[in-house]
């Protein structure tokens, strides 16, 4: 999935962007971008779901911008963000599903990727009958991953799953930790996810999957955030907002 910031001001653009990599872990890949311009000719060719865009910029404004874009056939979610308040009617009438205000908040920019995920999830239709069903289920329940071929320097180690603490994205790769030491492999943590038993690897943060098993505290700060210790393991891992719910006390 693939998210579009459009902002002629570089700090509010870098921080809407840091924002939503904080908070909407299904994204992929979020591309930042300084003109209405340059957001067409980017969703002329990667496929965007969602753009985030401000109104008043130099050159194509943000109502402009969207205009061409629903008449070169884009068909993603527009989410307008400005500091105005009278360019509500005019962005409605762009199919923009959401208006946000400057300063943006993380609750409100949540409120409003909640409200995305809302959408997407009901235009998604799953039509498998009972026997499809069935014949799925049994490679579903045996699918998740057992061993991970992972390298140090220039060895590939065999590590089996249940030894593994936490998976963590690092650049064009993610660290595999365990208690022995840590190992580099090139899937993403979205592919892991589909791959490991959910019910015992959880994602607290958008970079981050660690073993339950493996977790031997999870502390708040003053401020509420929370932060997950592994067992044997030094560094502590923070878990993001749209995650806290994972440890909440029954």
């Amino acid at each position: 999935m693939q998210v579009m910031v459009v902002d002629d001001e570089p700090l509010l653009r870098f921080h809407l962007q840091k924002m939503l990599q904080d908070l909407w872990q299904d994204v992929d890949h979020i591309i930042a971008v300084g003109s209405g311009v340059e957001a067409i000719n980017i969703a002329s060719e990667i496929d965007i779901h969602t753009v985030f865009m401000d109104i008043k910029m130099p050159g194509l404004s943000g109502i402009e911008t969207a205009k061409k874009l629903r008449e070169s056939g884009f068909q993603g979610n527009l989410v307008f963000v400005t500091a105005y308040d009278e360019h509500a009617i005019a962005a409605f009438e762009q199919e923009a599903l959401d208006y946000l205000l400057k300063p943006v908040t993380e609750k409100r920019l949540y409120e409003c990727i909640q409200r995305l995920q809302r959408r997407s999830q009901t235009t998604v239709k799953y039509e498998l009958d009972a026997q499809q069903l069935h014949q799925l289920l049994p490679h579903t329940l045996n699918s998740s991953l057992q061993w991970v071929n992972a390298s140090r320097g220039d060895t590939i180690h065999v590590i089996q799953v249940s030894k593994i603490s936490c998976f963590i994205a690092e650049d064009k790769y993610t660290t595999v930790v365990t208690e022995e030491g840590e190992y580099l492999i090139k899937k993403s943590i979205k592919q892991l996810m589909d791959e490991l038993n959910s019910n015992e690897f959880w994602r607290i943060h958008r970079s981050a999957l660690v073993q339950v098993s493996h977790i031997q505290c999870v502390n708040k700060d003053d401020s509420g955030n929370l932060t997950v210790s592994l067992k044997g393991i030094q560094k502590a891992l923070p878990v993001s907002r749209s995650n806290m719910h994972l440890f909440k006390q029954m």
